[in-house]
């Protein structure tokens, strides 16, 4: 985004609302100002940028210049330290130039032009006065989740015992069904089995002892 300076006034609107708590590094806004001011080539200033929030705290930051026969274009990456804070922020653009041989970290500048700028606002994170609630809907579907998820190992637990179990039990029909033949080969073995009708049975003088009779129907 680049806003243009008329004279020493730069028109803030258009970032007016742009900036969010804790943005780092998110927006650079290049302002684009005069290259000569009141005589003076300002090609060869520093230009600064400082921001002053609402409680009073203060930072600094220097801006990347790029020089062009009729404006300076200024570039400012907004960093951390312009929005560590919520609130109205102050905005103080100013350029300075040195004597020739000063020493700019204890020397004052030999000149210095401020240009002015609306402050500007710095959206606020959004709070809480407490915390989520246990029913809160992310919550709650973690509970469904986690409580579909016990009853389908609970199901599937069920499953794997019934399937032993099972297996338990076939094996337990096949012994019976082993123990009944053999019971029954031992049974004819011991005892005579004679099929006959009831008029051949009825024509037995004696039975015999010992014989199982099966008396079926005449014809």
């Amino acid at each position: 985004m680049v806003l243009k300076a008329i004279g020493k006034l730069i028109d803030t609107l258009p970032i007016a609302d742009l900036l969010s708590q804790e943005e780092v590094l998110a927006d650079t806004i290049v302002f684009e100002v005069d290259r000569h001011y009141n005589g003076l080539d300002l090609a060869e200033f520093t230009f600064h940028m400082r921001g002053v929030t609402q409680s009073g705290g203060e930072t600094l930051a220097e801006l990347v210049k790029e020089v062009e026969a009729e404006c300076i274009r200024l570039h400012w990456d907004i960093g951390a330290e312009f929005t560590a804070e919520a609130g109205t922020l102050a905005l103080d653009l100013f350029a300075c130039s040195y004597a020739q041989g000063a020493d700019p970290t204890v020397d004052a500048p030999s000149h210095v032009i401020r240009y002015q700028l609306p402050p500007v606002q710095v959206r606020g994170l959004p709070e809480s006065e407490s915390l989520l609630e246990s029913h809160s809907y992310t919550e709650f579907l973690l509970q469904v989740k986690e409580t579909a998820n016990d009853a389908i190992a609970a199901i599937s637990k069920m499953v794997k015992d019934f399937e032993a179990e099972l297996v338990n039990y076939e094996a337990h029909v096949v012994q019976l069904e082993r123990d009944v033949m053999a019971n029954t080969a031992a049974i004819a073995a011991l005892t005579p089995i004679v099929t006959l009708t009831q008029s051949e049975f009825d024509a037995l003088e004696t039975p015999q002892d010992g014989t199982l009779y099966v008396v079926k129907q005449d014809a």
